[in-house]
This record gives structure tokens, sequence and C-alpha cells, in this order.
């Protein structure tokens, strides 16, 4: 989708009650929304609250990669995670008849950075712009989130597993199903043991 300066925030899909308890256990969370393409040509922006999708333009800001754990050349405690969000979202494209979209290692320090932002502000989405120019010369960028879930594994299968029951038109599976050609998921666990789990996908 192409917007016009400034740019817009399009909430898209439905708010799901896909992840586990609020950082105070208190009210139902929703999965983080998708935001959508971002074409080449206009100002950056983001993408709406938790459940909603958006759509922005390109010229976001620059990387940040606060906290991550793939940082400073240490072990990396989301490895195997990493490679099975994106294995995950790869057979859910094959069940109809998709191409694999290829995993972008370099950009997951970013993306954990991201995770980490959202989780400090409890702002789904509110670090959208941060890691768009992993990809030198993408024409669009996306973002699906799933925040502040219980483990590592209720975010891979149960909010994964929602965003792709959306189907057609919903945000969420539509980032899932578009024409990425690279895709990066960034983790951070707060300090009360919640995850927050971000893909972002490129389309060069």
């Amino acid at each position: 989708m192409r917007l016009p300066r400034p740019v817009l925030a399009l909430c898209l899909g439905l708010a799901f009650g896909c992840s586990d308890a609020d950082e105070d256990g208190g009210n139902q969370q929703a999965m983080g929304g998708g935001a959508g393409s971002k074409p080449t040509g206009s100002a950056g922006g983001k993408s709406g609250a938790a459940g909603q999708g958006g759509s922005t333009t390109k010229g976001g800001s620059g990387n940040t990669a606060a906290g991550s754990p793939a940082t400073g050349g240490g072990s990396d405690d989301y490895a195997d995670a990493r490679i099975r969000c994106v294995d995950r979202t790869n057979e859910l494209r094959a069940s109809i008849g998709l191409a694999p979209i290829p995993r972008l290692a370099s950009a997951e320090p970013c993306v954990d950075g991201q995770a980490k932002s959202d989780s400090e502000t409890g702002e789904a989405h509110g670090a959208f712009d941060a890691c768009v120019d992993e990809v030198k010369g993408w024409r669009g960028v996306a973002q699906n989130e799933c925040p502040g879930y219980a483990s590592v594994e209720s975010a891979l299968g149960g909010c994964l597993d929602m965003m792709w029951a959306e189907g057609p038109g919903g945000g969420h599976y539509d980032n899932m199903t578009g024409k990425s050609t690279h895709t990066a998921c960034g983790f951070y666990t707060t300090p009360k043991g919640k995850v927050w789990m971000v893909q972002d996908f490129w389309t060069k």
C-alpha cells in the first residue's frame, strides 16, 4: 500500500488475544500488529497499538541494537528460536504453495533492540523504523510483533499460528504471505520474565 506524505498509520487486523498476561499479570494483551509495506518515497512512520497493523512509506531512522543477546561476540541464547521463527513462517507459507523467505541473520541484533525497546515502552511497533535500513535499497518493510508472552515457546507456537489464522486480509497474515525477500526474528526477555518477539520483513 502506498501512502502520501505525511505518513499515515493504517489499522488493519483485529485484536486477537494472542499473548499471555501483561507485565503485571493482569489484563490479556493482544498480539502486536503488522506494520505493512513501507514503499520508497515518503517519510518514516510506525503502526498503531498492539493488535493493529499499519503501513508507512520509506524514510525511517537508522539502526539500533540495544541489549541484544546476539551482540558482543558471546553466545546467543535465542539462536535456536530465531531459526524456528523463520522456519515456522516458511512452513506456513509452504502450506499454500509460497516460496520460503531467507533468514537475514545480520539484522537480528537490531531486531533484538526493537523487541527490547518496545518492552520498555510497552508499545508494540514503537521502534518500527529502527531496522529498516538493515537491507540497503529496500522497497518495502513490514513487522509482526508478539508482546509480553510467558515464554519463547508460547510466542513461537501460539502467536505465529494465531497471526496466520487471521487469513487473507489480516495484517499479520498478509505480512507473512507477502513477497518479502528477507526476514529476521528478534527476542527480548524482560526482568519479569515476559518475552517480546519481533519479526521484520524486507522486500528488495
